[in-house]
């Protein structure tokens, strides 16, 4: 795929509603017929309009940001998630997979979309599931947040230590400042061996101040700091994962239900798991996500929790309520397409 900025160029300018009117003269007093008439006519009216603001979106935008656009357009109103702006990023690396990140940002990898390409039920669940992570606030952590929680669990194992061996403290604490300080680590850990070493103690300066038993007792310390400082990021990296698991579950259930209110097939969520499910490793729960044969069970179990009848009439009732296309330009960003919110139609009158 080419650069995002130069495939995303948008005509802004060409971009509008055409304005209509759909009351009445205050004069006119129609009886119950003429009023359905005119109803339905006006009605066809919007339609038509909206199918025109589409045909000129096919022309305008590249296909897979075209299909991405009408997807989560609908998806939008058919949820009333139409009420902030959403974003779309297409990253050429070519992978199985999406994320949600930022604020409403969905990206996509080019791998994921020709895997599913052709197929609007599984693109759907795709973005409703993206979409439910942003809904429900689960963006994970950074690596640098999650750096900083694991360096304050191995600086919990130093205390604890110390405060048991009270006439090592200073050294174990003097030790660890200065690894911040030169940015060495794990040297402490040298002194084991077949240690991993201890990030934050340095070696050399216990080689070179301390001896003797002094040294040996360090030693133990650090041992015994490595063991603490494990377990401590051993139970925190589990609870990130449980977490993680737990919050894939909720956003394959928003997802789905997203999918099949804005009137798309159920059927492509399972689409979906079962693409995942044929890649290398899937059959096992990973870190982040759960194995995909757990997911496809769970799938199967809402279509009995959430009726698809009743899903798309509570769809319908939405998109009635939010009739206009929402529309779209290029994101200030540059590299990625805005799908606007409903407020951004306030410019166009009846």
């Amino acid at each position: 795929m080419t650069n995002v900025k130069k495939i995303l160029f948008i005509a802004i300018g060409s971009l509008s509603f055409v304005l209509f009117h759909n009351g009445l003269p205050a004069q006119a007093k129609p009886t119950r017929s003429i009023t359905e008439s005119v109803d339905l006519k006006v009605a066809q009216a919007k339609t038509a309009k909206a199918n025109d603001f589409y045909k000129q979106a096919e022309k305008q935008l590249p296909q897979d940001y075209y299909v991405l656009y009408r997807v989560i357009e609908r998806l939008a109103r058919a949820n009333g998630l139409d009420s902030s702006p959403w974003r779309v990023y297409i990253s050429p690396k070519y992978d199985i997979n999406a994320f949600a990140t930022q604020v409403n940002l969905l990206a996509f990898y080019s791998g994921l979309l020709d895997m599913v390409h052709g197929d609007t039920d599984a693109i759907a669940c795709v973005a409703g599931h993206e979409m439910a992570h942003h809904v429900q606030n689960h963006i994970a952590l950074g690596e640098a947040e999650r750096q900083k929680i694991l360096q304050q669990k191995r600086a919990e194992a130093i205390q604890q230590v110390a405060a048991e061996e009270q006439d090592l403290r200073d050294d174990l604490l003097r030790i660890n400042a200065g690894s911040w300080v030169t940015g060495q680590a794990g040297s402490l850990g040298n002194l084991i061996p077949g240690s991993r070493g201890i990030p934050g103690l340095v070696g050399a300066i216990v080689g070179s101040v301390l001896q003797g038993q002094r040294q040996q007792r360090l030693q133990n310390a650090a041992k015994q700091i490595e063991q603490i400082a494990a377990e401590k990021e051993a139970k925190v990296r589990k609870e990130w994962s449980d977490l993680s698991h737990r919050q894939e579950f909720e956003a394959d259930k928003l997802g789905y239900q997203y999918a099949v209110r804005a009137g798309f097939k159920p059927e492509g969520c399972l689409t979906l798991m079962n693409v995942l499910n044929r890649l290398p490793g899937s059959q096992t729960p990973g870190e982040t996500h759960p194995a995909p044969s757990d997911r496809i069970a769970a799938l199967k179990a809402l279509a009995s929790q959430y009726p698809t009848a009743t899903l798309v009439a509570e769809g319908r009732r939405n998109l009635s309520t939010s009739p206009k296309p929402l529309t779209y330009d290029l994101s200030r960003d540059q590299v990625s397409l805005r799908i606007n919110s409903k407020s951004a139609q306030s410019s166009f009158p009846e």
